[in-house]
Parts: structure tokens; C-alpha cells; sequence
């Protein structure tokens, strides 16, 4: 198949992570890729397996020369809006990352998010099929595309096991840990990733240290909470990192106290490399994984968060986790579901 994926640009980010290991996979496989993106930015920006493309959204691309056309983002759905016509002969995908209205509102602010929320809806309406990753959201979404095909798709994470810390990382992470339990997390810095939690317990774990792989809007809170908490000592602000992945194999535990997410990616990481996990206990991470798996905690409870933490030093749930990644989310499992929503088969 020719398959054209459009992603907003080559900046390392969830959603472009996610494009990423999907053309990597269809590569593989003898499927032919194409990525479009719009923006040119300065960063930390991925390496295609295939042919990317800058495009302007005030040109259009020749929609016929592939099979299949599949976006993410707002920007290439408005752009599919715009362009598709009836008589279109390639098949359009759009995977939607997250739970449009919390997410916005999260990023940006709650007027924000509900004046683009419905928008960005109506546009959803006119790709061939819509995937969700959970089928929360498949539940969530009911309402507004109902009607139309909307299915679930399980994404899945590649982790490059070559790239590993340079000698100065390695240094710097294991001086930190010394003696201690290693916690770990790498995340966006946002009210949404609840790394405050995690603060908020450490002084009832003197036997931990948290180790933070990432920066965002609320770093400077977070630091003046651990200052306030008395743990300034026991948590190292690492700053943003390109492929976080490559701490996960020195953490005790992986850490994951999200109030929200449209899926745990980072977490999937760790179940890769059979990292033991402490995560909240949210409907989304319930539906992918159970007790059997990882250590839950009550939401925004921090006393019960130290508990779950305890028992996890005691009970090593790392090799289960990674069973039931390879049996669930492994990349075969998702670039087959991919090629099955190409084919029409689901």
C-alpha cells in the first residue's frame, strides 16, 4: 500500500512519536510512506524511516496517489477538511490522541477548549474512519460520532535499545541515587501529570529518591514544593531529555500518577524494559493493565500513593507487566491493527 501520513511537524511528541513507530513498522513490511508536515521548528525532531515533506495548508497534495491518508493532529484533519473531495479514491484515517476537551483545557484553558472542542468535532466528521486508542474513548466519543466508523486501536511503543545515557548522564543519575530507591518519571511537566503527588509522599519514603525526566509549565512549583516539603535533596529536576526511555533501566520504579491521559505511552516504555510500576488509579490505566501487572493508588492521594510505593520495593511486578505488553501492545499487534483499519477488516 501507499500510505501518506500528516502530522503537524517532526518535533518529538506524542502524537508524532506515535507516526513515527507506525511508518517505521509499515516500512518493515514492504508498505510505502510518505509524511507530510507543516511546521519547520528548531528541537528535538524524529527521524523518519521514509519520505517527509513540508506542506503549506494553502496547498493541496495529490490525495489520489496513495491508498490510504491518515492524520493527526487538528491541523491535518482541518487540512483533509479542506482538501477531500467525493470523488477522493484513497481511504482517510484519522487517529484521535486524546480526549479532545480535557486536553485542550489542560494545555491551553477551559474557553478555549470549548470553543475549539466542537469544532475540531464537526471536522472529525469527515475522514472514513476515526480511531481512538482506549475503548474509553471509544465510549466518550459515542455521542458525537455516532453513525460513523469509530474503532480502537491499541497503540504501541518502540524503544531503541542502542540509545543509551552518554558517561555524563550515567554519572549523574547514578550519583544522585547513591544508596536509594529510584523513582522515576518522564513527563511533561503539566497539572496533568500529578508529579506533585509524588512530592507530596516523599516525606513518608526516606528510602526513595525521585529522579524527573522533563520540563513544563508548573517545574517552578514543583520545585518550591519539594523546597517546602523538606526533599529538595531527594528529587533531581533533570530538565527536558530527548528519548527519556534511556533512564528506565536505572529506576527502581517507574511512576506514573496522571489524573489524565489519552494513552500511557511512557508507560508502555516501561513495560518494554520490565520496569516494576506505582500509577493512579484512573479508568484508562485500569483498562490496560490490572494488579496483576503494576501497583495502583487512589487519585491524588499521596498518603496512599507512599503505600503503594512500599509495596511495590517489596513486590517487583516488572516481568508481568512485560508479558502482558508483548500479548497486548506489542508493535506487531499495532501495525497489524493499522494495516486491518487500511483494509477495511476492522
Amino acid at each position: 500500500m501507499k500510505i501518506a501520513q500528516i502530522i503537524p511537524s517532526l518535533l518529538q511528541f506524542g502524537p508524532v512519536i506515535v507516526a513515527n513507530d507506525l511508518s517505521k513498522l509499515l516500512v518493515e513490511r514492504g508498505h510505502e510512506v510518505t509524511v507530510f508536515y507543516f511546521d519547520e521548528k528548531p528541537g528535538n525532531l524524529l527521524t523518519f524511516p521514509c519520505k517527509t515533506q513540508q506542506i503549506k495548508m494553502s496547498e493541496k497534495i495529490d490525495f489520489n496517489a496513495f491508498d490510504v491518508v491518515h492524520c493527526h493532529g487538528i491541523r491535518p484533519d482541518i487540512y483533509v477538511w479542506k482538501y477531500r473531495k467525493k470523488s477522493d479514491k484513497a481511504k482517510f484515517v484519522s487517529t484521535i490522541h486524546a480526549f479532545l476537551y480535557e486536553d485542550i483545557k489542560s494545555t491551553y484553558n477551559p474557553l478555549i477548549a470549548k470553543m475549539v472542542t466542537p469544532i475540531w468535532l464537526r471536522i472529525l466528521r469527515k475522514p472514513d474512519v476515526r480511531v481512538v486508542l482506549s475503548k474509553q474513548a471509544l465510549k466518550y466519543y459515542e455521542k458525537a460520532f455516532k453513525g460513523l466508523k469509530t474503532v480502537c486501536v491499541y497503540n504501541s511503543r518502540i524503544t531503541d535499545r542502542s540509545i543509551t545515557p552518554t558517561e555524563e548522564e550515567k554519572e549523574e543519575l547514578l550519583k544522585f541515587k547513591g544508596d536509594k530507591v529510584l523513582l522515576g518519571v518522564n513527563a511533561g511537566l503539566t497539572p496533568r501529570k500529578a508529579v506533585d503527588v509524588i512530592i507530596n509522599a516523599l516525606p513518608l519514603l526516606e528510602e526513595c529518591k525521585l529522579f524527573i525526566a522533563g520540563d513544563g509549565k508548573v517545574r517552578q512549583e514543583l520545585e518550591q514544593l519539594a523546597k517546602d516539603s523538606g526533599v529538595t535533596e531527594r528529587v533531581h529536576f533533570a530538565g527536558y531529555r530527548r528519548d527519556a526511555f534511556k533512564y528506565i533501566p536505572y529506576y527502581d520504579i517507574y511512576m506514573m500518577p496522571s489524573r489524565a491521559e489519552g494513552f500511557p505511552l511512557a508507560l508502555l516504555e516501561a513495560m518494554s524494559m520490565k520496569c516494576n510500576a506505582v500509577v493512579s488509579d484512573i479508568p484508562i490505566f485500569k483498562e490496560f493493565f490490572t494488579n496483576e501487572e503494576v501497583t495502583f493508588f487512589k487519585l491524588d492521594d499521596w498518603q496512599d500513593c507512599a503505600k503503594a510505593v512500599k509495596y511495590a520495593i517489596n513486590h517487583n511486578k516488572g516481568e508481568q507487566a512485560y508479558n502482558k505488553y508483548m500479548s497486548d501492545y506489542s508493535p506487531e499487534i499495532f501495525v497489524e491493527n493499522y494495516l486491518k483499519v487500511y483494509r477495511g477488516e476492522i
